[in-house]
This record gives structure tokens, C-alpha cells and sequence, in this order.
């Protein structure tokens, strides 16, 4: 029998339904060596602990609990970052955000600035992977130039010149493919959209060494 990804076993860790459970899966996770699963069961352990015994209070417990179904944002994100590994692996130019809306089916001016949101949340997994940006640099303005609002309006600001001056050198292989999308189904169980993607991804990783130069 073939053996489950990591992105799948994350898929099944949003299921578990006691806190033991998830702390048993996290066990035999860590010791594959499988990170992003680890955190997922951990996650998942943490919103299976029982707000209150009272009635009203439990029942929303148990609701919020329930497994949650995948944000639009992230099942486009798995459809765009799928387009974007194929342009990438066949050397073809950059694309805008307009143009990868249309590919996917949302064309028209607001899908293009919503977008910004879906391939923000590849680069959330990027991060949270340990790998330099993706789509930033993939997917352009219409002028061919980087996104100009990337990271202006963040608390890491201060990094955004090195954070795309990695992206702008960068090289992804296919391993690294594999964990974009082990990254982005941790955020699928977990019901993030870019924002709290990002969010999430702060409190993982450590910014200053993520925005160092690759050695």
C-alpha cells in the first residue's frame, strides 16, 4: 500500500476527534521527522479542549471543533500554485496577477486584486516551509515589476528587501513543491485565510532567519 504524504496525514489530523488522539498521531509525526504534522495534531489538540462543561457552552465547543471545510482562497492557491510549478519547471516568463486569475477561472479586475490574497497565501507556506518566496516573483503587476505593496504594511518591513532579494535569486526543486503543499494543508485544516496564514506562520518561524540570505 502506498504510503500517505505528509499533506495527507495533515488532512486526516483535522479529524481526530479527542485530545489524545492527536497527541499519539504527534508522537509517531515527530518521529518521521514530520514537522508541519506535529503542529497540525498540536493545533488540533488545542481546539478539542472543552471551552465549559455547560450546555450552550459545550455545544459551541464541539462546533468548533469540527473538522472545517477548505477557504476558497486555499483550494485556488492549490490550483494556481499547481499552474505556477508547470510555467516554473517549463522556463516560461512570469505571469500577472490578472492573467493567473483568468487560468483559474476568475477573471475580471477584482478577481485580480483577490489574487494578491491567494498567491500571499503560497508565500505564507513558503515561510512556514523555510523557503524563499514563490509567488511573489512568479506572479507580477501588470508592468512586469514585484508586487510594490509586499510587506510595506507589515511589522517585518524592515526585512522586505531581503526577503525579496532571496525570492529574486531563488530556485525551488521538487521537494520544495512538496512542502508548499504540505504547508498550505496545514492551513487548509486550520481554516486560514492569507492573513491568518501569516499570522500562524509568525509564531512558528523565526522572521530574522528566514529573511537571511541562503548560505
Amino acid at each position: 500500500m502506498q504510503k500517505k504524504t505528509e499533506a495527507e496525514l495533515i488532512a486526516i489530523a483535522s479529524t481526530l476527534k479527542t485530545a489524545g488522539e492527536c497527541e499519539r498521531f504527534a508522537e509517531r509525526a515527530a518521529a518521521k521527522g514530520m514537522h508541519m504534522l506535529v503542529t497540525a495534531c498540536e493545533e488540533r489538540a488545542k481546539a478539542l479542549k472543552p471551552l465549559s462543561t455547560s450546555g450552550a457552552r459545550n455545544a459551541n465547543a464541539q462546533r468548533s471543533s469540527a473538522p472545517k471545510a477548505p477557504l476558497k482562497t486555499h483550494t485556488v492557491a492549490e490550483q494556481a500554485l499547481a499552474m505556477l510549478i508547470e510555467d516554473y519547471k517549463a522556463e516560461s516568463p512570469t505571469t500577472t496577477y490578472g492573467a493567473l486569475a483568468e487560468r483559474c477561472g476568475y477573471g475580471g479586475q477584482n478577481n485580480a486584486r483577490w489574487f494578491g490574497q491567494v498567491t500571499d497565501l503560497i508565500d505564507a507556506a513558503c515561510a512556514l516551509a523555510g523557503l524563499p518566496s514563490f509567488a511573489l516573483v512568479r506572479v507580477r503587476e501588470s508592468n512586469g515589476g514585484v508586487n510594490a505593496e509586499a510587506w510595506l504594511n507589515s511589522e517585518y518591513s524592515h526585512l522586505r528587501d531581503r526577503i525579496l532579494a532571496n525570492a529574486l535569486v531563488g530556485k525551488w526543486h521538487d521537494e520544495d513543491f512538496t512542502k508548499m503543499r504540505d504547508a498550505l494543508a496545514v492551513f487548509s485544516a486550520h481554516g486560514f485565510g492569507n492573513k491568518r496564514a501569516w499570522d500562524y506562520v509568525w509564531r512558528q518561524i523565526n522572521m530574522e532567519d528566514w529573511a537571511k540570505s541562503p548560505s
